[in-house]
């Protein structure tokens, strides 16, 4: 287990230096960080000034190391557009994005794997039809049309004078609770995801139905329901564990999409703010947090489905 360990954790350090690098060119090609400051402050000496105050006159190569060792520090320097630190903007929205991905997660947990198990259970069925049909139709939707229906069909309704979801744009002066703010988002993010747990679910149950030991307690006169649920639905869930790690990971890092569509202040909010206003070291940041939180879940994940299956530690 100690060679595993080191294993995983030198990969999601080699990935996580990689990815970083990545962003880095990615956000160094983006364009001029600087050209919301106008033509009036364009001249040599105001520019070189910009460049050494935020580090930019220095090699690709020590502009990286400067940023890793930031990173490592807490550091995170100041937003261009506002001149206000970086991580009093992440610690602000960095909740929201962690309510909507667990709210996501336990709508896709919840629905996934009920349906999964009734559809493995009732296999070649007219119920395991539908639901894997509807599987299908509903993964073939993108992301964006379906946040876009339900932001354009459900919003600004009203019921007895209540708008259980308020019109977005917002207008100003309206007050809305985090959770109007959360419901819409999370259940497209929820319906995004539902799909790879339903087929998941079902295929896993359809494995352990076929086992050995299901058939043996059949055979001991065990009723359906109780073989179902306690024994296979049991054991087919380990797979869709680590599958929802994973979802959580990515869900963590933020949806630039969705949290857009609803414009939900969250990272994926942040990033695109920070993309329309060209805001660097925002979208750096953002980009790095959100490799960082998808690879440690994904390392934790993949550490602890090794503790309990041994196999797995063999390359």
């Amino acid at each position: 287990m100690g060679k595993f360990l080191v294993r995983r954790v030198s990969r999601a350090v080699f990935v996580l230096l990689v990815t970083s690098f990545g962003a880095l060119v990615a956000v160094t090609e983006w364009g001029d960080p600087f050209r919301m400051i106008g033509d009036r402050m364009q001249d040599p000496q105001t520019r070189a000034l910009l460049n050494e105050t935020f580090g930019l006159d220095k090699p690709l190569f020590f502009r990286y190391l400067d940023f890793i060792a930031n990173l490592a520090t807490g550091d995170l320097g100041v937003d261009y557009e506002r001149r206000r630190p970086i991580i009093d903007l992440i610690t602000a929205v960095a909740p929201n994005t962690f309510r909507l991905a667990l709210t996501a997660l336990a709508i896709q947990a919840v629905f996934g794997v009920t349906l999964g198990i009734i559809a493995g259970w009732k296999h070649r069925s007219f119920v395991d039809l539908a639901i894997t049909t509807g599987s299908v139709v509903l993964l073939s939707i993108p992301l964006f049309v379906t946040g876009v229906t339900l932001r354009n069909t459900v919003t600004d309704i009203s019921l007895f004078g209540w708008q259980p979801f308020p019109p977005i744009p917002r207008s100003f002066g309206l007050e809305t609770t985090w959770l109007q703010d959360l419901a819409l988002p999370a259940i497209t993010l929820g319906m995004g995801g539902l799909v790879f747990t339903v087929i998941l679910t079902r295929g896993s149950m359809l494995e352990v139905l076929e086992s050995d030991y299901i058939r043996t307690a059949r055979a001991k006169g065990l009723t359906e329901r109780k073989v179902i649920f306690k024994h296979a639905a049991r054991n087919a869930l380990i797979p869709v564990a680590e599958l929802s790690a994973i979802q959580l990971g990515a869900l963590m890092g933020g949806s630039i999409i969705v949290e857009t569509i609803f414009q939900y202040r969250g990272l994926g909010f942040l990033f695109a703010r920070s993309m329309v206003e060209n805001n660097h070291p925002v979208m750096l940041v953002v980009a790095a947090y959100s490799v960082v939180i998808f690879v440690v879940v994904l390392m934790l994940a993949d550490i602890v489905t090794a503790w309990l299956d041994p196999r797995i530690r063999v390359d």
